[in-house]
C-alpha cells in the first residue's frame, strides 16, 4: 500500500495490568548489536506480555521520538524470544488511507500474527488517532523535558486513557 506522501512498510520479524517503563535510555535511531540484551528493553518485550493483542500501536507525545526504531527493537526483542512480528511504518499514512490499512491487516491479525504500528504525533498526522484506537493497545512515548505536558494528556484524552498499556520514557534528542 502507498499514499500520496510516500509508502506505507512493513516489516516482518519472523522467528523459527498497566506498566511503565522510565529508561535512562534514548530511543534508538538504528538498532546495533547487543541493544535487545539490554535489561531495560527487555521490561519493554515483557511488559506488553501482560495483555494480549495482536495490534499494538506507538504513539509519540511529540516529533522527537523516533517510533519506528523503537517498533524494530520490539520486534527484535520478540524475535529473541520466538515470536513473529511485523512491524508498520504508519508515520505518513494519510486519513483517507487509514480504514484500507485496518481492512488489508484485519486478515494477518485474525490469523494470529502480531503487528506493531509506528505512528507520528497525533499533532503532526491525525491518521495516528483511528490508527491507536483500532489496534488492541498503544504504548505512549514521551521525551523527557521535551514533550509538553498538555501533548501528553491531548494524545491520552484522544486515545483513551484505558487503551495504553504504559509509557515509554527517553531523555531528550541530542540536537545537531
Amino acid at each position: 500500500m502507498s499514499n500520496d506522501e510516500g509508502p506505507m512498510t512493513t516489516t516482518d520479524y519472523s522467528p523459527r495490568p498497566s506498566w511503565a517503563v522510565a529508561s535512562g535510555e534514548r530511543a534508538p535511531r538504528r538498532i546495533s548489536a547487543g541493544q535487545w540484551d539490554r535489561k531495560d528493553w527487555q521490561r519493554v518485550w515483557l511488559g506488553t506480555q501482560g495483555r494480549d493483542w495482536r495490534t499494538l500501536a506507538l504513539v509519540p507525545g511529540d516529533d522527537r521520538i523516533p517510533t519506528l526504531s523503537v517498533a524494530n527493537l520490539i520486534a527484535r526483542l520478540a524475535l529473541d524470544r520466538g515470536e513473529s512480528i511485523h512491524v508498520a511504518d504508519l508515520r505518513r499514512l494519510r486519513l483517507k488511507h487509514v480504514d484500507a490499512f485496518l481492512e488489508a491487516i484485519r486478515w494477518d491479525s485474525d490469523q494470529g500474527k502480531r503487528i506493531i504500528f509506528a505512528t507520528t504525533s497525533a499533532s503532526a498526522n491525525l491518521s495516528t488517532v483511528p490508527l491507536a484506537r483500532a489496534a488492541d493497545c498503544a504504548i505512549l512515548c514521551v521525551a523527557l523535558g521535551a514533550t509538553s505536558l498538555r501533548s501528553v494528556r491531548e494524545v491520552i484524552d484522544q486515545i483513551g486513557r484505558t487503551h495504553f498499556l504504559g509509557s515509554l520514557l527517553f531523555r531528550q534528542q541530542d540536537r545537531p
